[in-house]
């Protein structure tokens, strides 16, 4: 599977801790926001980092790993964005269609794409790391959103609720699905030993 062709740029630093494959980052949003969203974790597979990284970087996938999106729209990036697209949520009426933008702002091929929500009821970072892992590859996400304005604030709830059991399994669906599409399967959470 061919990536979306986006290169690399330099971006805002974000600093990097890590031990015994553990990646803990702290992004800050670039705006204030209410309700300040969380979501953290890594999920490994029996797939290559080129492999991962080729379907992490073509947005047009997102859609056939990540459960909670049901639309990708490519648009041509704006000012320092390698890429950008317009993702459509699946939520719960009244919310629907819950609609954002996504820019591409860094990536370090094959281990490093940083991203922004750029536009639409959410504004936040999202940092996606994918390493080399004793039975394949191990791939990373640590995602930080914020409720633009309070008319949006009913969102809150449904966002959190990815901390919860029912949203830590569409999560852990969608590592699975992320190994698959790559051409692999998935892995146990943590490593054996």
């Amino acid at each position: 599977m061919a990536g979306s062709g986006i290169g690399s740029r330099g971006g805002d630093d974000v600093e990097v801790a890590g031990g015994a494959g553990t990646v803990s980052v702290r992004l800050p949003c670039e705006e204030v926001g209410v309700g300040a969203i969380e979501i953290q974790g890594c999920w490994r597979s029996t797939a290559g980092v080129h492999e991962v990284w080729a379907v992490l970087t073509d947005l047009t996938t997102w859609p056939e790993w990540w459960p909670a999106i049901s639309d990708v729209e490519v648009l041509e990036p704006r000012g320092p964005a390698l890429a950008a697209a317009r993702l459509t949520f699946s939520t719960r009426p009244p919310l629907r269609p819950l609609v954002t933008t996504l820019e591409v702002i860094e990536q370090t091929a094959p281990s490093r794409l940083d991203v922004l929500v750029s536009e639409g009821p959410l504004g936040g970072r999202g940092l996606f790391t994918v390493d080399e892992d004793p039975e394949g590859s191990r791939s990373c996400y640590d995602v930080s959103l914020s409720i633009r304005s309070l008319l949006f604030r009913p969102l809150e709830p449904i966002l959190r609720s990815g901390t919860r059991s029912s949203g830590q399994a569409r999560l852990e669906r969608a590592g699975d699905d992320l190994a698959r599409l790559a051409g692999g399967e998935p892995l146990p959470r943590h490593a054996p030993g």
